[in-house]
């Protein structure tokens, strides 16, 4: 799960027989199913926090205050 503003972000989740529970996020009980862009928003979130972590170790900055 990830925050993105007052939004949660729920990647796609896949169990031990390989069914797959679509992403979605939510927000106040509101539920916005993703079902055709769950994984490219989860490697978009993941190459931004990646872009942070290496300019934070860049700088020499902590990530946490860089805002990973």
């Amino acid at each position: 799960m990830t925050s993105l503003g007052k939004w949660l972000f729920v990647p796609d989740r896949r169990n031990f027989a390989g069914d797959v529970r679509v992403g979605y996020l939510s927000c106040n009980g509101e539920r916005v199913v993703l079902q055709h862009c769950s994984r490219l928003l989860a490697d978009f979130l993941r190459t931004i926090r990646q872009l942070e972590e290496d300019f934070a170790a860049r700088c020499g900055a902590d990530p946490v205050m860089a805002g990973v």
